[in-house]
């Protein structure tokens, strides 16, 4: 579970911006909370909003990129090779550095990792942990200078054969470290996306092919969402699986008679609905951060609904899965459905093309307000200009 995210430097966002996870003391809709300890609660589901190019999407990017940095394409990073850094371009100033930081709970222990980074090398790293409550550090690096807390000289080893274009915290989870084995598997294990256009349904085809508990769970969603999906067929090889789907009608003599179609002549609705279906439930048995791009593309409003309340549902969403998302879709700015401290705005200032990331609870919402159509006013800003004068 994450309780708070940071990015400095990335694409559009020039200046620190930070997704909170933390609940504010708004008393709606507390049943769907995840109960930290006495003093605090996390939300489950965070929605984007904004205008096109505002630079929503680079929110989830940066989180992405930062686990790929540890658990991707970018982790092993041959020395020399330039590190993925994709810095605000436009201004004149001296090109900065990025910054990413996680602050997160994995098996019960919070943890807050960060690190800095231009093109040529990591600047700095850290990491905390509060074993007992209390702030302790694992480890910190400040150029080739590095401080450990424990097991100093095996870890000091780790730090020498650590380049300057890799990440410590991936040197030393190769060479089996104690003290950061578990933080890093947090973000090997538990951070899932879905920030593709064209998702690739494998998780969906790999649950269908297991049978049993996993393929009835896909098939009750695709029934849920009143598809006319009753079963599903795969055949040819596992390289280039042929997926059908299999239809229920009742023919005039009143006899139920099945209609095989093949997948690629389904809805595209139905088509990216079956492709999302088995990650998300993925995320949801692992207790993962899902991030989800364009929530409502080709989907109804009530199926994108539905997929959100899923996770805000805590008798559904028993491991604490969390779900980030971004939307154009107003209609989800329904405080039935999301609480005040769950919706977020990306605004583009169209000067200096800098994103800026600011919270609905900022503008002190009533409970009853209608925040679909003070959204539409312009009340809360990041919607599109279109001025007057423009055609098609």
């Amino acid at each position: 579970m994450i309780l708070q995210f940071s990015v400095t430097n990335h694409r559009s966002l020039k200046e620190k911006a930070v997704i909170s996870m933390q609940a504010t003391k708004d008393n709606t809709m507390q049943e769907c909370l995840i109960n930290i300890d006495r003093k605090r609660n996390l939300i489950p589901v965070i929605a984007l909003f904004g205008a096109n190019a505002a630079g929503k999407s680079n929110i989830l990017h940066a989180i992405w990129l930062m686990r790929e940095m540890l658990c991707g394409k970018y982790a092993r990073l041959l020395k020399g090779e330039s590190l993925p850094q994709e810095p605000f371009v436009f201004t004149e100033e001296q090109m900065k550095p990025t910054t990413f930081e996680m602050i997160y709970y994995y098996k019960g222990i919070k943890y807050a990792y960060g690190y800095q980074f231009d093109k040529s090398e990591i600047l700095s790293e850290y990491l905390y942990y509060w074993p007992r409550g209390r702030e302790a550090l694992i480890f910190s690096r400040d150029g080739e200078r590095y401080e450990f807390r424990e097991n100093i000289q095996e870890q000091m080893t780790l730090a020498r054969r650590t380049p300057k274009n890799r990440l410590y915290l991936v040197t030393s989870n190769e060479w089996n470290c104690v003290q950061t084995e578990q933080p890093y598997q947090w973000f090997q294990k538990k951070i899932y996306d879905l920030l593709e256009q064209q998702t690739s349904p494998e998780s969906t085809l790999k649950a269908i092919n297991q049978g049993g508990v996993l393929k009835q769970r896909i098939l009750k969603e695709l029934l849920f969402a009143d598809l006319g999906i009753r079963d599903i067929v795969i055949t040819g090889s596992k390289e280039e699986p042929l997926i059908s789907a299999v239809h229920s009608l009742v023919d005039e003599q009143g006899e139920e008679v099945q209609y095989v179609l093949p997948m690629e002549l389904e809805s595209t609705g139905t088509q990216r609905f079956f492709a999302r279906i088995g990650t998300w439930l993925d995320a949801l048995e692992a207790g993962a951060l899902l991030l989800v791009d364009e929530i409502e593309a080709s989907m109804h409003p009530l199926l994108t609904r539905h997929l959100i309340e899923i996770v805000q549902d805590s008798a559904i969403n028993t491991k604490h899965t969390q779900l980030i998302f971004t939307t154009h879709d107003t209609g989800l700015l329904d405080l039935t459905l999301l609480r005040r401290d769950q919706i977020c705005f990306a605004e583009k200032n169209e000067r200096t093309m800098e994103t800026q990331l600011y919270e609905l609870i900022e503008f002190s919402p009533r409970k009853g307000e209608n925040i679909y159509k003070g959204y539409l006013q312009g009340r809360y800003g990041a919607v599109p200009f279109i001025g007057e004068g423009s055609y098609l």
